[in-house]
């Protein structure tokens, strides 16, 4: 009963309030005509939002079994969808309503047709009745018909009467912000329930793929009490929901989060106000920098030797399964390489990443070692600078030609599985950075070449922490040591202008701009900002990158699938024909969502693909995760949350980028649409293979 009288009084009160303003214009012209006009257009909407509202319920009503579920699950869909676009909508142009009605009337005035005038009211008012029967029809699907009706019999007579106050009155005895404010609040929170109880419905009725349960509260809160069945009318609680109803339920909790917040501006907060901080004092000891990527170098070539001996080390004997204590897995040797690479380092590698941004790449990677001693070393035979980067090289392709040729290699040989294997592969990496190194310019390798680089700068841009500079400051620097390098540290190895950064993806995390910034100047700091931050604000979009993250979600695909169809198909056409596949789509999708936005096809090309990043990240840690996940037997619930995760905060992404590209809200609602579709296609998929549940027929 609740959610029907908010949303009753809500509308009501909306329709009363522009009935008022054509009123008050009416009244004026001092022609009962036209009056009567404005009440017959009234009434007449009244009569179609009633008769509206009947033909819904009767049409529910006459189904059954699994068709019911479905029409009533499309219908609170419906009203979920059309309830956030109008609360939206009244948030952005809200001020601009009352203006625009006022501005229709005179024009209805000026034809001097009180028929125009109707027509107009009618319109108004339907819109308000229609949106109003259309939620009160969804939520008899979860409350009964008499509390809906005493719910909407309560709400129509408050909302008239605040609307006649109003009229009369004016607004002394109501803060019309506020009182939008708390009905906004209550309805998005109305409007989640029946996210997931459509999303139960859609389940049921066979629509959507059935997901395993989260998690069960049916001892402590049955649906059947009292306290239960009200949770579930008002908020579509359920003591045992689907992942698929917690995912749907979050991702639109953060959609309208999202619509509501102020997206602009970085909001860095740098850490210390100068570098007497602990953490700038460890930066700027050049010394512990320059340790660290040489003991990971120790430490790689003991790996190596173990894996080509072969060496046990502890309980990894190099015979049988790979096991530690309880945990273990059937795949790849019992070789302590494996188990360092495969199942702790490389899942860590991308959290970590995801956390702190590039630190591996500039403090912790052996290759750079291996690349500044070939340059070293071309360098003592008079070889000269090297050579520098061609212009096809730097328009952004090489990276991830470079990550897809190394997976295709690491997934359908035996490298993860036999250490010798994987110890062959890591040296051929190292023989081809040397290699660049020796015959390229500085940073060559790291910049445009390195597989792991490629992935890892577009982790970066998720990340939360970043390098930012005072551009005050540095307007008043002349000698320019972040660029030119000093004693104390090289210039950046990949050569950016550390002050004038517009995204860190290429941002090694080295910190020699850090170690070079004088110390009276501080200006170059680390910080912490909002995760994806940068993507909010869409800096920097690159076409090559945009298609290389739907791109990766078809070679994701490929390596994480677990269909027994797909399975069938050879590995090199199912790695390559999935890429080009999720390629073409997302092409294909981008043709339909720019013109709707009302931009250009190359900006939704190169725009677009920057919301489904989270969602790749997500399935990237259980495509390559797999071992890690499988030898701690934790593979399900670990996709659940790294899924959840992923479609949560595309969302948030999906929803910035689109609502800033997009001229009004209308076409930003119609140009989400097929990207959304695409992002909830792939999640299906997903949940297909690592959630596959039985979800409770409630037919």
């Amino acid at each position: 009963m609740l959610s029907a009288l908010v949303i009753t009084i809500r509308e009501t009160f909306e329709a009363s309030l522009l009935v008022s303003v054509v009123l008050a214009l009416v009244a004026q012209e001092n022609n009962p005509k036209l009056r009567r006009a404005v009440w017959i257009g009234v009434a007449s909407a009244a009569v179609a939002s009633v008769l509206l509202g009947i033909g819904l319920v009767t049409t529910v009503g006459a189904l059954d079994g699994k068709a019911k579920e479905l029409v009533e699950g499309l219908v609170m869909a419906v009203a979920s969808v059309i309830l956030t676009y109008v609360l939206w909508w009244m948030a952005m142009r809200g001020r601009e309503v009352s203006s625009g009605v006022s501005a229709q009337v005179q024009d209805a005035l000026g034809a001097g047709s009180a028929v125009s005038l109707l027509v107009l009211v009618f319109l108004t008012v339907f819109r308000e009745g229609a949106e109003t029967v259309l939620y009160l029809a969804a939520a008899t699907a979860t409350n009964s018909a008499g509390s809906v009706a005493v719910g909407c019999g309560i709400g129509l007579a408050l909302g008239v009467s605040l609307g006649y106050g109003v009229y009369h009155a004016g607004t002394r005895f109501l803060d019309l912000r506020r009182f939008f404010k708390v009905t906004t609040i209550l309805l998005t929170v109305f409007a989640a329930g029946l996210v997931g109880r459509a999303t139960m419905a859609l389940q049921a009725g066979g629509l959507f793929p059935g997901t395993i349960s989260v998690w069960d509260t049916g001892r402590v809160l049955p649906d059947d009490t009292p306290v239960g069945a009200a949770l579930s009318a008002l908020v579509g609680y359920t003591s045992r929901p689907s992942l698929l109803q917690v995912i749907f339920v979050l991702g639109y909790l953060a959609l309208v989060l999202t619509l509501y917040a102020d997206t602009s501006g970085n909001r860095f907060q740098a850490i210390g106000s100068d570098y007497t901080h602990p953490l700038y004092r460890l930066i700027r000891n050049r010394r512990v920098l320059r340790l660290l990527p040489m003991v990971m170098g120790v430490l790689f070539l003991v790996l190596l030797a173990v894996a080509l001996l072969p060496l046990g080390v502890g309980p990894f004997n190099n015979q049988g399964r790979m096991r530690l204590g309880p945990f273990s897995s059937g795949e790849g040797d019992n070789n302590f390489f494996g188990f360092v690479l495969w199942v702790l380092w490389l899942p860590l590698l991308s959290v970590v990443t995801l956390v702190a941004a590039r630190i591996w790449c500039g403090n912790l990677c052996p290759l750079r070692l291996v690349t500044d001693a070939a340059r070293s070393l071309a360098n003592r035979l008079g070889l000269g600078k090297g050579n520098t980067t061609s212009s096809a090289m730097r328009m952004g392709w090489l990276l991830p030609s470079a990550f897809v040729v190394v997976t295709f290699v690491v997934k359908g040989l035996p490298v993860q599985e036999r250490a010798g294997a994987g110890a062959l592969f890591f040296i051929v990496i190292i023989a081809i950075a040397a290699v660049v190194g020796f015959v390229f310019r500085p940073g060559t390798w790291c910049r445009y070449l390195c597989p792991i680089g490629g992935w890892l700068a577009r982790v970066t841009r998720l990340s939360p922490l970043a390098l930012s500079s005072d551009p005050s400051i540095c307007a008043t620097c002349v000698d320019k040591p972040c660029i030119r390098g000093t004693a104390a540290a090289g210039r950046c190895p990949v050569a950016l202008n550390p002050s004038r950064l517009e995204t860190n993806q290429h941002c090694l995390s080295c910190f020699n701009c850090v170690i070079n910034c004088p110390a009276e100047k501080a200006s170059l700091k680390l910080g912490w900002r909002a995760p994806s931050a940068e993507l909010l604000e869409l800096k920097a979009p690159n076409l090559w990158e945009a298609l290389f993250v739907a791109g990766l979600l078809g070679l994701y695909t490929a390596v994480g699938q677990r269909s027994p169809v797909l399975t069938q198909v050879p590995w090199p056409l199912r790695f390559f024909g999935l890429i080009v596949v999720a390629s073409l789509v997302y092409m294909a999708v981008c043709a339909i969502a720019a013109p709707l936005a009302g931009i250009g096809y190359r900006q939704g090309l190169r725009t677009f693909g920057y919301a489904f990043l989270p969602f790749e990240f997500g399935t990237a840690l259980i495509a390559f995760g797999d071992d890690a996940f499988e030898f701690f037997d934790v593979i399900q619930p670990a996709a659940a949350v790294l899924l959840t995760l992923g479609f949560v905060w595309s969302v948030v992404l999906l929803t910035a980028i689109i609502r800033r590209q997009s001229r009004t809200p209308l076409r930003a609602l119609a140009a989400a649409t097929p990207l959304a579709l695409a992002l909830v296609s792939v999640l299906f998929a997903w949940l297909q293979w690592y959630a596959t549940g039985t979800v409770v027929d409630l037919t």
